[in-house]
């Protein structure tokens, strides 16, 4: 059955349903003659007579009436993988694999990846908490698709998609002696022990940078990637900390955040993905970000 094509069994169920090799020819957009030797060189393959002509008519006879289900079974199997390939490609069904930073959540992620799921709800979306360079190595591994970062850094063959920016603010105890001060300097939290994000993550750098143009050396007593737990810190008396605008609601009663009026850095949320390889669900994805503002 090697010989034999999907041309041969949809020539056979419009021979039958059409009861006229004419009306089939038009039906499948080509000449009666090619419909004969469609016919015929099905019927040599299988060895066996489906069909009985006449000048007048053509009718399958009991072989034909016989094999004619199992080929219309077939053919509907055959369109169904069609389009459910073509829904692949789509980006319609298939896995979208997330990594998000922890510092990612508490930005535009969350509604993000709602409005992906209400739009394309048969696609299985997995999540993943990353932090510090594992989202690098694991996009680029292919062990996730894309990654919801904060202050990312660059990667030749990585592309980042910016979402949102924010201003950074001191975290302080409500007991601290600049917590009602409407705004500060930078060299004003000189004397303070800090709590900072992980060394080695671009925002780390990105803080000192900007306390040594301050005139001082930030006294680092803690690491966090995480602002609850950096917020934790705060409340302990471990030190300060800096944190997005976005995490107001969050700071609880005793705490505080206070805008640095000299502080030039922004929280940069961006969604990072390979710039090659992509899946049909990366790009249905990334398609949605198109009305996203910013």
């Amino acid at each position: 059955m090697k010989d034999v094509e999907l041309r041969h069994l949809r020539c056979l169920v419009a021979v039958a349903e059409e009861r006229s090799f004419s009306r089939a020819a038009m039906r499948l957009g080509t000449t009666q003659p090619s419909v004969s030797q469609l016919l015929k060189r099905l019927e040599d393959v299988l060895g066996h007579r489906l069909v009985e002509r006449d000048r007048t008519s053509v009718a399958l006879i009991p072989l034909g009436e016989a094999v004619l289900p199992i080929m219309r079974q077939a053919l509907a199997s055959v369109d169904l993988a069609m389009e459910e390939t073509r829904r692949c490609l789509r980006g319609e069904v298939g896995r979208l694999r997330i990594g998000v930073a922890t510092l990612a959540l508490y930005g535009k992620a969350p509604s993000l990846i709602r409005r992906f799921r209400a739009m394309y709800p048969e696609v299985e979306v997995t999540m993943t908490v990353i932090r510090g360079n594992d989202r690098i190595r694991l996009l680029l591994e292919g062990e996730i698709d894309i990654a919801f970062v904060a202050a990312a850094p660059s990667h030749p063959t990585l592309t980042q998609i910016p979402l949102s920016e924010e201003v950074l603010c001191a975290v302080l105890p409500d007991s601290h002696r600049l917590a009602r001060a409407e705004a500060i300097g930078l060299a004003d939290l000189a004397d303070n022990d800090w709590i900072m994000p992980p060394a080695g993550m671009p925002l780390h750098n990105d803080i000192v940078r900007e306390c040594h143009r301050a005139g001082f050396e930030p006294r680092i007593t803690a690491e966090s990637d995480d602002f609850s737990t950096a917020f934790g810190l705060v409340l302990a008396g471990t030190g300060i900390a800096l944190a997005g605008e976005s995490f107001r609601d969050f700071t609880g009663p005793h705490l505080v955040l206070r805008p640095i009026r000299d502080l030039p850095l922004r929280l940069r949320h961006v969604l990072l993905h390979r710039q090659s390889q992509m899946s049909p669900t990366t790009l249905a994805f990334i398609a949605t970000l198109a009305p996203c503002p910013g």
